[in-house]
């Protein structure tokens, strides 16, 4: 290029390859989370204290993580796992990670995202969430597993601020000291979908304590809660949505089943064989509580022996067609259906996979339902028969196959 300065050329070339530069990292992809496979194959590789170190080391930097342990069930002793990144844990079902009663499993703090998937947590501890806390901003999703045999002053399985979403898990035999011996939900968002809260223990919310929360129970079962106050499966001061759920031999001073200070809606739910000294099934303190095609009987004191009154507190308000073992829980006389005083004939409580009652041939319970969902609690289509049933399962048509001598 005659005539043109060398030093203005180089100039030239540098701001060319600054821009060439500029637009390489500009179309660059961002680092994605690494990988991280745990283990070599055999139980002993994934049981060492560095196992432990490289799983808390891979949930801290975020990604996918799985576990290469060998065919058979294995249990490793983990530290505290703390992350703010997002995390996918696969366990595969086979892993369960072991507090050994000294720790809390699983911290997420700042926007951290973690996921649980087929893994069991055992024997956490902590002030706050045994097994789990989920921070204000953070968030949860644990798909199946267990949650057991952990404990807390308030949450003794998991202590929510944030948003918790469980599915196809159980959460049983967890303690805390003082509120929610399953789930502490302290103003997050928990969404609980065709799970099991067995045998938790609390002063208050057996199952789940809210306070100033929002909780859904769809498709699940609440079970064999023992607190010393208020609201043996459920307690709730937030706005609360319960469907196709079961309340089951729970145990509480007040609400048996469930204790509300909070408006909260019930659709075709059964509460059967739960004890309280106020309200048996359900004890109703402030706001409303909405209950609809439900099943409010066979409520007992807590020492066992006399009938409780399936209902106290304030007046329920009634969406219709409920049938109640006495003349407690809705204005008598209804006028909208409600069977009062009325024995729904529930079949004998059958466990897993169902987890619930069926009505008996000849229930009252049987087609009376209005405006059901679209299942039940086992995912089963509604109706079943000429129309749906009240309460948390469908009865339907039996199937009756011809017997064949062989």
């Amino acid at each position: 290029m005659p005539g043109t300065n060398p030093v203005i050329l180089v100039r030239r070339r540098r701001r060319i390859a600054a821009l060439l530069c500029g637009l390489l990292l500009t179309l660059a992809p961002a680092a994605a989370y690494a990988d991280a496979v745990i283990g070599t194959g055999t139980p002993e590789s994934c049981q060492t204290a560095q196992a432990a170190t490289a799983l808390s080391n891979a949930v801290a930097a975020g990604g996918v993580i799985s576990f290469n342990c060998g065919p058979n069930p294995v249990t490793i002793l983990s530290n505290t796992n703390a992350t703010d990144k997002t995390v996918v844990v696969n366990g595969g079902g086979l892993v369960t990670l072991n507090g050994e009663d000294l720790r809390q499993l699983f911290f997420v703090f700042g926007t951290g995202n973690l996921t649980l998937n087929n893994i069991s947590l055992f024997d956490g501890n902590a002030s706050q969430g045994g097994a789990i806390y989920i921070d204000t901003q953070a968030q949860a999703t644990i798909n199946g597993g267990f949650i057991t045999s952990s404990g807390a002053n308030d949450g003794g399985g998991i202590y929510n601020k944030g948003a918790l979403t469980i599915n196809y898990a159980t959460l049983g035999s967890n303690i805390a000291s003082g509120n929610g011996g399953g789930i502490y939900n302290n103003g997050g968002i928990v969404n609980i979908t065709d799970s099991y809260l067995v045998s938790n223990q609390a002063q208050n919310g057996g199952g789940v304590y809210t306070l100033n929360g929002q909780l859904t129970l769809l498709r699940s079962t609440v079970r064999g809660s023992v607190i010393g106050n208020f609201g043996g499966g459920v307690y709730t001061a937030g706005p609360t949505t319960i469907i196709n759920a079961t309340f089951s031999n729970n145990r509480a001073a007040r609400g048996g089943g469930l204790y509300t200070a909070a408006t909260t809606t019930v659709v075709n739910a059964t509460f059967n064989e739960n004890r309280a000294d106020l309200g048996g099934a359900i004890y109703h303190q402030a706001a409303t509580t909405s209950v609809k095609n439900t099943i409010l009987t066979g409520s007992l004191n807590t020492a066992g022996n006399s009938v409780s009154l399936n209902c106290d507190g304030s007046t329920l308000t009634t969406q219709g067609r409920n049938i109640v073992g006495d003349n407690s829980c809705v204005p008598n006389p209804s006028a909208v259906g409600d069977l009062l005083a009325t024995d729904a004939q529930l079949g004998v409580w059958i466990g897993s996979p169902l987890r619930g009652y069926i009505p008996a041939e000849g229930s009252p319970a049987l087609d009376y339902a209005q405006d059901c969902p679209a299942t039940d609690q086992r995912g089963y289509p509604r109706p079943l028969g000429a129309g749906c049933d009240v309460g948390a399962i469908e009865r339907g048509q039996l199937l009756y196959l011809p017997f064949t001598q062989r």
